[in-house]
């Protein structure tokens, strides 16, 4: 005898259990041979089947996504790690070539060396250019006799300077010019003159000196500032007088009085110069200013992977030599950096491996800073050189293949938009069901894993769909993003919760999502959060931001006509020698759902339904109290296949196995699926063969 109908109500179990393992499905105690009673009783399937084993069964593939909890109660644990996630690359655009400029800076004045020139006058030099007041002495030269009274003013006595090696012409900003008089004469002497530039056909300055005792020394002093100077300059008297003496004398025409001019700590603001040894002059402090492509970034501090800095000296003054940078917000190993850059329009480059850079050390302006101070070595020079103050000197600078490690600041404000994305539970189960389906207790689990150290919020927005089209919304209020406490802390994390007091999370589990769940939103950084230098924005350039997302769906059910449907292939040529048969399902089952079954009798191409069985309780359900406990329910109930079944059954290539699921009181008591819960099942069939 054939077992298509033994096949076909296997069928049924098979559907009603998902292809649970039934043990005991013994098809070899079946007959092969037609004994002469047309009807028979055989068991054909006996076994213990736990809810585990059905829900593990109804998702094939996806077994995973089954958990328990501490007291056996099954969940559905979904998870999509990284539905966001974002590098700090994407949030922020860092310069790896920055560059700055010091901008023109005057060099302002230089030194000269000092000048000491002097000359002595004798008698015999003054005779010629006295108007004749030293005549009357000169035949008494060599004796010795009362020197007589001698005054002559109103002269224009010149007598010649060494001429000036170090400039030819300068304009002085300081110093000081102190002439002495030693009066060698044998008697007190009175002069008055000045220091002549012939070149500029001016005085220099006047001086006077009275009554200056034989052998004795008086010093005038004047400041230069503010004088042109040349190297041709003159000793010019216009008053020369001796009282004389009452006592004789030695006459002699050689005695002399001597002048010394010294021009002590001279600046230059301009002309043409020597310089003849080099000099440093006064250092001066600036600032670098960083302009970033990003104009709302405030950078505090920086940590250097790799890079470089090149200087290079744009110079519009005729001197050589090198500026002097010390840059003490730039350190190496905690030294600061130092470094000599040639006037004469080399580049210097130095390595910044390592770095660390302070832009915040100017309280009045605490970013985007570097404080430098400048020192100018100007060389000596082998000639003259023109020259003027307001030539100035400028440092260009780039930092180049910058790397950053770690980046301090005010970042501004921000955001990220979450472009709509989506994406599908492949939950099996949730593909055959129809009907009113809930969780009572379903979650959503939001973790956000964020490294970048800016304060912000997320606003998300989610919906799920279901595979006829209908779309519920799973709305959330913003939420505030976890940040490292500072920038060596690592990973900050938070969960935000989701749950049937807070959200539609209910609604959205209970389409059910067959189709895609969708994402959109945005996050804002720094919106609400005064950033300072004490309390920066912080970040290292391996940051990242994201959220992954976790569902668990406690199966506490509230079921009403959950529909499912399966359909396989048949052969009705199979059925031809049964008249009808009766499956009878004997079972305790410990599980609180009520399972109904019918077959749908078709043809898979055309579409033609040929029929349909009576639609027929397979289970019912374990009860449950108003604590939540569960009693099993024995019961005994049968699945007919009539004449007329096996007629349609006989005419079709396919069957429709439908069935509805309920839990207790048409879904208004939440049924609670626990791993151990049991259906003790032995199951008979009874056909009825043709004769």
């Amino acid at each position: 005898m054939k077992k298509s109908v033994l096949t076909l109500c296997v069928f049924v179990l098979l559907l009603i259990f998902n292809g649970c393992n039934l043990d005991e499905m013994e098809f070899s105690k079946l007959s092969k041979e037609i004994n002469l009673n047309p009807e028979f009783v055989a068991p054909i399937a006996k076994a213990n089947i736990t809810a585990w084993d059905l829900v593990q069964s109804a998702n094939k593939g996806n077994e995973g996504f089954f958990q328990q909890d501490s007291t056996g109660l099954i969940k559905i644990v979904y998870k999509k790690n990284d539905l966001i996630k974002y590098k700090v690359a994407d949030l922020i655009q860092l310069p790896g070539s920055p560059n700055f400029s010091s901008g023109n800076k005057v060099i302002g004045e230089v030194s000269t060396a000092d000048i000491f020139i002097s000359t002595s006058i004798s008698l015999n030099d003054l005779r010629g250019k006295v108007n004749g007041a030293l005549d009357g002495i000169v035949p008494f030269n060599g004796q010795k006799l009362p020197f007589p009274q001698v005054t002559a003013s109103d002269l224009a006595a010149d007598f010649n300077l060494a001429a000036l090696s170090n400039f030819t012409t300068i304009t002085l900003s300081k110093g000081t010019i102190e002439i002495t008089l030693e009066n060698k004469l044998k008697v007190p002497l009175t002069i008055y003159g000045n220091l002549f530039d012939v070149g500029n056909n001016g005085i220099v300055t006047s001086f006077t000196f009275d009554d200056i005792p034989a052998n004795g020394t008086k010093t005038f002093t004047s400041s230069l500032a503010g004088v042109d100077l040349t190297n041709q300059v003159e000793f010019r008297m216009t008053t020369f007088h001796t009282p004389g003496s009452l006592t004789p004398v030695d006459i002699d025409l050689t005695d002399s009085f001597k002048l010394t001019f010294n021009l002590t700590n001279l600046s230059v603001s301009k002309g043409r110069l020597m310089i003849a040894k080099t000099q440093s002059l006064e250092s001066s402090a600036g600032e670098f200013e960083i302009n970033f492509p990003e104009p709302d970034l405030k950078a505090f501090g920086v940590g250097l992977k790799k890079g470089s800095l090149t200087f290079n000296c744009v110079n519009t003054s005729q001197m050589n030599g090198s500026v002097n940078i010390k840059l003490n917000e730039i350190k190496k190993d905690g030294v600061p950096l130092v470094v000599d850059i040639p006037l004469n329009g080399n580049s210097t480059t130095i390595d910044l491996t390592g770095a660390v850079i302070n832009f915040s050390a100017n309280p009045l302006f605490p970013f985007n800073r570097i404080p430098y101070v400048q020192t100018l070595t100007i060389n000596s020079t082998p000639g003259y050189i023109d020259f003027l103050s307001t030539d100035a000197i400028k440092l260009d600078v780039s930092m180049n293949d910058v790397e950053y490690n770690t980046f301090e600041g005010d970042f501004g404000v921000r955001n990220i938009v979450v472009d709509k994305n989506n994406f599908d539970m492949n939950l099996e189960l949730f593909d055959k069901i129809t009907g009113n389906f809930k969780l009572a207790n379903p979650s959503m689990v939001l973790t956000i894993h964020n490294s970048i150290g800016i304060p912000g919020t997320i606003s998300l927005d989610l919906s799920a769909s279901n595979k006829d089209g209908l779309v519920v919304p799973l709305k959330t209020s913003p939420f505030d993003i976890p940040v490292p406490a500072n920038i060596n802390a690592g990973m900050a994390s938070n969960d935000i919760i989701l749950n049937k007091t807070n959200s539609q999370i209910v609604d959205f589990i209970a389409l059910p999502p067959t189709g895609n769940i969708s994402y959109s939103g945005q996050v804002d950084f720094n919106k609400k959060s005064a950033v300072t230098v004490q309390n920066p924005n912080f970040i290292n350039m391996d940051a990242t931001f994201g959220i992954d997302l976790t569902m668990e769906l406690p199966l506490e059910l509230q079921i009403n006509k959950l529909g499912f449907k399966d359909t396989t292939g048949i052969s009705g040529s199979s059925f031809t020698d049964f008249e009808s048969a009766d499956l009878i399902v004997n079972a305790l089952n410990g599980i609180p759902l009520d399972i109904d079954i019918q077959l749908l009798y078709i043809d898979t191409i055309s579409k033609i339904q040929y029929g349909a069985s009576k639609g027929t309780r397979i289970l019912s359900a374990a009860q449950v109290n108003s604590n939540g406990e569960i009693t099993p329910v024995q019961s005994t109930q049968t699945f007919s296949l009539t004449k007329g079944d096996m007629d349609n059954l006989r005419k079709a290539n396919g069957i429709i196995f439908s069935g509805t699921v309920n839990s207790p009181s048409a879904g208004a008591t939440v049924a609670s699926l626990y791993s151990d819960s049991e259906i003790k099942l032995n199951v008979v069939i009874k056909p009825k063969i043709k004769l």
